[in-house]
């Protein structure tokens, strides 16, 4: 009966542990999240052609559904036909010129898609549209076929699109995608990074750079669909890492982590402490 004591005690103070673990979770904030980018070189001493060139996260913003784009084949679509059937979007923004940092992005993300292993149009869809207004469906059509090779799935929900200058404009505002064409290189500068749009048109999440995990493309695909998509096991992993709107990036999240250990403690006790019972229930009637 002692040992029956003992494991009644550890039981109870793990109850504990899960009940400060969800306070400090849902009192205070991380310090990645709180963490400031303070390194921007000093506004004079970036080249001409860069000087507003920049990503300025619109989390939670709507995207204007009438908003009209058309496609490598020819389509004329909406923002709203882009998001129909209830599917979150990735949405690249790239000019197809482009074979330096657009095309280095545009092979990074392919290879994500192929490890990532989820099917293109399935649960989700992959758009990339050209803020160059000179490009053409032929130019578009080219670079699909490209890029679309490198998932794997020829036949996956991945389009191309291009648009007016109007459209464009509106498109990478409301994004917070800013760039600039420099009449000398007859090229743009811009940043990278992939948008993450909800079904009903909110950008939901921004992971910056040229590559991507494709653990935090899912774990963003999951956030974006309200956790309708993604495994039992990815949903548990997710809680073990959250969305840092600083680094754009999916951080190990050590409140999760330990959450779940302590779950999996408490659950482990209850059986042990199951066992004792039987046992001296056993004991009684023999």
């Amino acid at each position: 009966m002692k040992s029956l004591f003992f494991f009644i005690i550890i039981a109870l103070g793990s109850t504990f542990l899960i009940n400060v673990v969800h306070a400090f979770d849902e009192r205070m904030a991380m310090p990645a999240q709180k963490r400031a980018l303070s390194t921007a070189m000093p506004l004079n001493e970036v080249p001409q052609v860069m000087q507003g060139v920049s990503i300025k996260e619109k989390l939670g913003d709507t995207l204007d559904l009438n908003l009209t784009f058309t496609d490598q084949d020819g389509k004329v679509t909406k923002i709203s036909d882009m998001l129909a059937n209830g599917k979150p979007v990735i949405l690249t923004l790239n000019y197809y010129r482009c074979t330096t940092l657009c095309s280095i992005q545009l092979i990074n993300f392919a290879k994500s898609l192929h490890e990532m292993n989820w099917p293109i149009g399935k649960d989700f869809r992959a758009v990339t549209v050209s803020f160059d207004p000179t490009d053409t469906p032929d130019i578009a059509k080219q670079r699909q076929q490209e890029y679309i090779k490198l998932t794997n799935q020829e036949q996956g929900d991945w389009k191309f699109y291009i648009g007016n200058e109007e459209n464009i404009k509106k498109l990478t505002d409301q994004i917070g995608f800013y760039y600039r064409y420099d009449p000398a290189s007859k090229e743009f500068a811009h940043a990278a990074a992939i948008f993450f749009i909800t079904p009903d048109a909110k950008i939901s999440s921004y992971l910056y750079g040229i590559s991507y995990k494709s653990r935090d493309v899912k774990f963003a695909l999951m956030d974006a669909s309200k956790n309708k998509i993604g495994s039992a096991a990815d949903q548990v992993l997710l809680t073990c890492f959250h969305y840092n709107s600083t680094t754009g990036k999916y951080d190990a999240f050590a409140m999760g982590m330990l959450r779940i250990a302590a779950s999996i403690t408490v659950l482990l006790l209850i059986l042990i402490l199951g066992y004792f019972f039987w046992r001296e229930k056993r004991k009684k009637v023999n």
